[in-house]
């Protein structure tokens, strides 16, 4: 038999070169071509299958290498730990910059404080003021304060104050924030009244009266009655419903809001802005993250004994002056808030999940890239073996 002959199973031989240079696992087309005609054509699978030794037949391709997704994962969870922003903190003991004035002199002491943030809401300030001192019980009216905290709305909103005074509001204090101070949002503005207020009860509420006036006797008694160091007032109570003026995207913000926060508390409406907290349970609360808009949350989680508050139902107005505040640059601090509350909730969980949401996120898009590109189902045959033969159905195709 001549050397280059190749055994076939069947009996017979053939000197055929190229498929010799096959069955040694050279991928080389096998041509026949016509010169009459110009085409050329491959041999026939059955006598290439005969043709080809055993070992060949059965021959499997190796398993392209593959790290896996644990390194991936490692590695974010080392990022995770490195890049996720760690806000400054509050601490009421140690960041404190203001303190309360003076007791008054002559008449009832300041028993409760009401905290206003304000930016731009010079229009609102006449209303809001005369409308809650009419609302309360008169010995009550005596013993609460109104504290302003002012973003320098540079807008008359100082000048109104005093105009009030003058009419015989006595209990009403400002504080006005310079921009050059660095320091502006609704949570430290919150913090800041805190630290300013005379009361040994401290009510928060807005100053475009969606809050209103008319129930903060309601939220002051759920405050003392309760053994909770806050109280809350809620738009999602039993009978209360939202003005039907309400933007449709503005329920669907604050829906969307609520639903994130709800697995940090069991409060049914942790982003309110309308609350009332002790003094003292705030100056003793953990160091807090100023930002945001939802100030709430925070001292819930930060509180002690705090998490299980008594709720006021109240009915949520529309705004009558003014504009909304609330903008991308809102949500996105909520959304580094809510991380933050997170972290620090679930601690080395937390950097865990982020990492294998990102890993699994990776592998998905991955996947679904191949399958995209009709690779998927030949990557699982190569993978498991699918011999020499099927490249050479490929390269059929191919021509």
């Amino acid at each position: 038999m001549a050397s280059d002959a190749v055994f076939d199973p069947v009996g017979n031989s053939s000197s055929n070169t190229s498929i010799q240079a096959y069955t040694q696992g050279n991928r080389v087309a096998v041509d026949k071509h016509d010169h009459t005609t110009g085409s050329s054509s491959l041999p026939p699978l059955s006598s290439i299958r005969r043709s080809l030794p055993a070992w060949a037949r059965d021959r499997r391709l190796p398993r392209p290498a593959s790290s896996g997704p644990l390194p991936v994962f490692l590695i974010l969870l080392a990022l995770s730990y490195l890049l996720t922003p760690s806000p400054s903190l509050y601490s009421p003991h140690h960041s404190s910059l203001y303190t309360p004035p003076p007791q008054p002199t002559a008449g009832p002491q300041i028993t409760t404080s009401i905290i206003v943030p304000t930016f731009h809401e010079r229009a609102n300030i006449a209303s809001l003021v005369q409308t809650t001192y009419s609302a309360l019980p008169p010995l009550l009216a005596k013993e609460t304060e109104f504290v302003f905290v002012d973003d320098d709305s540079q807008d008359g909103t100082e000048e109104e104050v005093e105009r009030l005074r003058g009419e015989g509001y006595v209990n009403l204090e400002i504080l006005v924030r310079a921009r050059a101070g660095g320091e502006s949002g609704l949570s430290s503005a919150v913090i800041r009244g805190f630290e300013r207020a005379r009361g040994t009860r401290l009510v928060v509420m807005d100053a475009d009266l969606q809050h209103p006036p008319s129930a903060i006797p309601q939220l002051l008694d759920a405050l003392e009655e309760s053994q909770s160091p806050m109280a809350l007032g809620t738009r999602y109570g039993k009978g209360v419903s939202m003005d039907r003026n309400w933007p449709l995207y503005r329920r669907v913000i604050s829906w969307g809001a609520r639903m994130l926060a709800r697995p940090l508390t069991t409060a049914s409406d942790p982003m309110t802005g309308f609350f009332a907290v002790k003094k003292d349970a705030f100056e003793a609360s953990a160091p807090l993250s100023p930002m945001g808009f939802k100030i709430a949350l925070e001292l819930l989680l930060s509180i002690p004994k705090a998490s299980n508050p008594p709720e006021v139902p109240y009915a949520f107005g529309v705004r009558r002056q003014g504009s909304s505040k609330l903008g991308a640059k809102v949500i996105v601090k909520y959304v580094l808030q809510l991380i933050h509350l997170y972290r620090r909730a679930l601690g080395i969980v937390w950097h865990i999940l982020v990492a294998g949401g990102i890993t699994g996120a990776i592998w998905a898009a991955k996947w679904l890239m191949l399958r995209r590109r009709g690779l998927g189902g030949r990557l699982t045959r190569e993978r498991r073996g699918g011999g020499l033969l099927p490249l050479y159905r490929d390269e059929i195709k191919m021509r």
